[in-house]
């Protein structure tokens, strides 16, 4: 008979599998999040609206009200907030932000204080928005030569990807931003498009979507080359003082 002894699972494997078990709930919990999002009407997604409505009224000159349908009005300066407009897609991004920050205590307590700091960042982020979008859009559009929802468009995406960078700062915030936030915009529409069967996504807003996060990371990598040439020629050599104190103490 052989004899079998009992190997222990090295602990870099053990780290390993639970990772990915971890990052695997993750991804599923996104899903379902996503998925729920889509379904329900705008009237159950006050938790996100009423407190970005009553932000806004509070910080600038807009008066939203509601409407029958959940969806908030401002006739004065011709706004409505709706489902689009309460960030369910910048809610996702924000958390799995906070808990790449986290990762390294990751778990159930720390997953709910992602989430509520990942709604508190999303107020912040929509309230913004929308306030660059009344009293920007129109000039923004002028000046470019872009339309209407063009202007609309961009505006948005540099404040989500903006902020989501900033909230990552100091956590290779560009390269994660940019993963998390064309993974959450770009790729699992594209993929739930491709697997349900329907014709995809818009390729315009796609483009657009793309197109800022590539700009920022093109042109930091094109500062860091700039700083990795210029460093050398910046740095001044020290004289060696220590032989010449040396030599007059001799002295």
């Amino acid at each position: 008979m052989f004899r079998t002894e009992h190997l222990d699972i090295p602990a870099d494997a053990r780290r390993l599998r639970g990772g990915v078990f971890t990052w695997g709930l993750v991804l599923l919990m996104v899903l379902a999040f996503k998925a729920l999002y889509s379904s329900v009407p705008t009237s159950q997604l006050q938790w996100l609206l009423w407190p970005l409505a009553t932000l806004l009224n509070s910080v600038s000159t807009l008066t939203f009200t509601p409407t029958p349908s959940g969806e908030w009005l401002d006739a004065g300066h011709n706004l409505i907030i709706v489902k689009a407009c309460a960030g369910g897609n910048f809610l996702i991004a924000s958390w799995l932000g906070y808990l790449w920050r986290w990762r390294d205590r990751l778990g159930p307590l720390i997953a709910l204080k992602a989430f509520g700091a990942a709604w508190l960042t999303t107020l912040i982020a929509n309230t913004i928005r929308i306030l660059l979008i009344a009293h920007g859009q129109d000039d923004l559009a002028l000046h470019t030569g872009l339309s209407a929802a063009d202007s609309h468009r961009l505006i948005g995406i540099i404040v989500y990807f903006g902020i989501l960078s900033l909230q990552l700062a100091g956590a290779g915030a560009l390269i994660t931003a940019s993963t998390i936030y064309l993974g959450i915009t770009v790729l699992l529409p594209w993929l739930n498009a491709l697997l349900s069967g329907r014709a995809g996504i818009d390729p315009q807003a796609a483009l657009w979507t793309v197109t800022i996060p590539v700009l920022a990371l093109f042109s930091y990598g094109l500062w860091r080359l700039i700083q990795h040439l210029v460093e050398p020629e910046c740095i001044s050599k020290k004289p060696d003082t220590t032989q010449s104190r040396h030599q007059e103490s001799i002295q």
